[in-house]
């Protein structure tokens, strides 16, 4: 009953017109900068760490921009319960899709690879953005609320997704042909402790990162592409997509993690606020290693 009640409250919300629903957000943004402090100590500390050149005043400028864009990521991704294919398509633009979709021709899977930057939930309508696909596969984090993890499954399946478990993601995968396949992945989450193979330098910083889109991109001898969302203004997104490589199975091992990583830092750099700063991505010190033979 609680669950049912809280996706009442959500659908509440996500079926408000926009200008209210961005009314909302502003005055969230309002309370975690000036009321809550919304997570600031780790915010402060990450942006530090990441832009040592940087002034107070020009971190904490970036934090509550920050907390701004988060809000509108909260509010964007309420609306995707209830938003039509017309307004989604509207309010993400590609600036080069045949940048993807020509590799179709070329009997090529396509993996595409974005950071927690811009609105990473907005590309969930893949399939009638990006025709021609056999399948659109999105790999997620699932959630320990069994309720809650199908809401989200029909919601993002509805524009067409086939979306996979992380801790599905190899079985599934590997069962799939390896022609005419989309897999959509985030590749900026941290890894969980016992799970971290390997870490680079990322904004300064020893990073341990997730290695399973490389993986799935050389098992699958997969085209790689970094996607870049742009904010052009409140609520619209301009994806900017790029070829990491086109021969996987050529690069050396960790090579497509570490282009990945330069091109999401670069992205960041550009524009620091769209990144998500308020998770602890750096849970380890500095230096030690978590290696799994």
């Amino acid at each position: 009953m609680k669950n049912k009640i809280i996706y009442s409250i959500i659908i509440f919300f996500s079926k408000m017109p926009f200008f209210m629903l961005y009314g909302v957000s502003s005055f969230l943004a309002f309370m975690l900068n000036h009321v809550i402090g919304y997570r600031k100590d780790v915010i402060l500390e990450n942006l530090r760490k990441s832009f040592p050149e940087k002034t107070e005043e020009e971190l904490n400028r970036i934090r509550i921009e920050f907390n701004k864009s988060f809000s509108d990521q909260m509010a964007e991704t309420l609306k995707l319960f209830t938003i039509s294919k017309k307004d989604l398509n509207e309010r993400l633009v590609y600036e080069n899709p045949e940048d993807v979709t020509k590799w179709i021709e070329k009997g090529r899977s396509v993996v595409i690879a974005s950071g927690h930057y811009g609105n990473w939930e907005y590309p969930s309508g893949f399939p009638f953005k990006l025709p021609g696909f056999d399948q659109y596969n999105i790999i997620y984090a699932e959630l320990t609320n069994k309720f809650f993890d199908q809401k989200i499954i029909d919601t993002r399946e509805r524009f067409g997704c086939h979306m996979i478990s992380m801790k599905n993601t190899f079985r599934e995968i590997l069962a799939q042909p390896n022609t005419g396949q989309f897999y959509g992945f985030i590749f900026d989450q941290s890894p969980h402790k016992g799970l971290v193979k390997y870490d680079l330098q990322f904004l300064n910083q020893t990073t341990p990162v997730h290695l399973g889109t490389e993986q799935v991109a050389v098992k699958k001898d997969a085209v790689v592409i970094y996607v870049e969302v742009n904010r052009t203004k409140r609520g619209f997104y301009s994806v900017k997509t790029e070829v990491v490589t086109d021969t996987p199975k050529e690069t050396s091992k960790y090579e497509i993690t570490h282009m990945l990583f330069d091109r999401l830092e670069k992205s960041i750099k550009k524009n620091p606020a769209e990144w998500l700063w308020s998770h602890k991505r750096w849970k380890y010190k500095s230096g030690i290693h978590y290696f799994i033979k």
